[in-house]
């Protein structure tokens, strides 16, 4: 199956009234936003929300859009997590000797008594959810991840900090992806693809990755936030879930880079985008993400380009692949980084770059 043809696709909506609207949100729902998708408890901006005396309807109205909101009751986010903002919130009451509610120690003591967090699968990787609001309204992306730093051995199950930033990117440039076919590299458990393929009607939005737990993560993710979507047939063995949401073919597939000139790609998607966060890290890694990216570019006839988040660990190691895309004719130009404002990522902590990276047509 070639995604050769493009859909009739709808134009890019500016937000409504209602949207720009948000932009102003209440402490309380800006406090409900961070604690949905996990932000640490000592990086929450509480905009006021502790400064004064919380009364007992407000303290409610606190627990009903954090512990209590219905999709933290449906798919819960972290027990340590939530154990640490309620320890916090508590404190800060006790401090200003405001009387707590009965429903914040009946939550918290709770929890503490429940034991050990249960894991959704399997013990040794632990995963719970996060639940990340999109920008102007646009609904929620309900992510399966896992909080270690490294699970079943993969970084590749929870959503790093290049990943948000990328979306940060994404939200303020929609002509680059608005109705583009477009293919993930090292997806992980989705954020950035699921949020293209909510947000902006992709005519086809591959995901790829190549760990066989992330993997599963990655469409136990896609079919919890596309339940409506039709399955599609595909004979591409490598594909292991195709999605028909309607305007957009969503698909989760096995792509290892070493053997990409085996794997069909090209019977699936000519990108017109290719997007990816924190895949350079590793210098081993590079001759085959090189060889995947000359690959790609050539499916397209070098007239799709390459959208690169990276946290800067070690400024050696990206060099080291930036001058290797040089040196194989790739034109690099870095973009500047969005501030933290809808995906709640620590700007302070990291070096995020980002770079598009593109060829000239031959």
């Amino acid at each position: 199956m070639k995604s050769t043809e493009r859909r009739v696709v709808g134009v890019a909506k500016e937000p409504t009234a209602t949207a720009t609207a948000a932009v102003s949100d209440s402490p309380l729902k800006i406090v409900s936003k961070q604690f949905l998708c996990c932000t640490p408890v000592r990086l929450i901006q509480w905009n006021g929300l502790l400064n004064d005396t919380l009364t007992w309807d407000e303290q409610a109205h606190l627990l009903d859009v954090t512990v209590d909101h219905p999709l933290v009751k449906r798919y819960p986010v972290s027990v340590a997590y939530q154990v640490a903002f309620l320890k916090h919130v508590i404190e800060q009451l006790s401090t200003m000797n405001v009387e707590q509610h009965d429903r914040l120690y009946e939550n918290y003591c709770g929890m503490l008594s429940s034991g050990a967090e249960l894991p959704l699968d399997d013990p040794s990787i632990g995963l719970s959810y996060r639940h990340y609001e999109l920008p102007y309204g646009q609904g929620v992306i309900s992510l399966k991840e896992s909080g270690a730093f490294v699970s079943d051995g993969t970084t590749g199950l929870c959503s790093w900090q290049a990943a948000k930033a990328l979306c940060e990117h994404i939200s303020n440039n929609r002509d680059d992806f608005q109705g583009r076919n477009i293919l993930e590299l090292g997806t992980g458990v989705g954020l950035v693809g699921i949020y293209l393929a909510k947000c902006f009607e992709p005519s086809i939005m591959v995901m790829s990755d190549c760990h066989g737990s992330v993997l599963a993560a990655l469409k136990d993710n896609v079919k919890l936030n596309f339940s409506s979507a039709a399955h599609v047939d595909c004979d591409n063995p490598l594909v292991s879930l195709l999605l028909d949401s309607g305007n957009t073919l969503i698909g989760v597939m096995d792509l290892d880079w070493q053997y990409v000139g085996a794997s069909n790609l090209g019977q699936l998607i000519e990108p017109d985008v290719i997007v990816a966060a924190d895949i350079v890290y590793d210098h081993t890694l590079f001759p085959s993400l090189l060889s995947t990216l000359n690959y790609i570019f050539c499916l397209s006839h070098n007239r799709c380009k390459f959208v690169l988040s990276c946290t800067e660990r070690n400024q050696d190691t990206l060099n080291e692949f930036l001058q290797l895309l040089i040196t194989a004719k790739f034109r690099i130009n870095e973009e500047s980084v969005s501030p933290s404002r809808h995906f709640h990522w620590d700007s302070s902590a990291s070096n995020i770059r980002i770079f598009t990276i593109s060829r000239a047509f031959t």
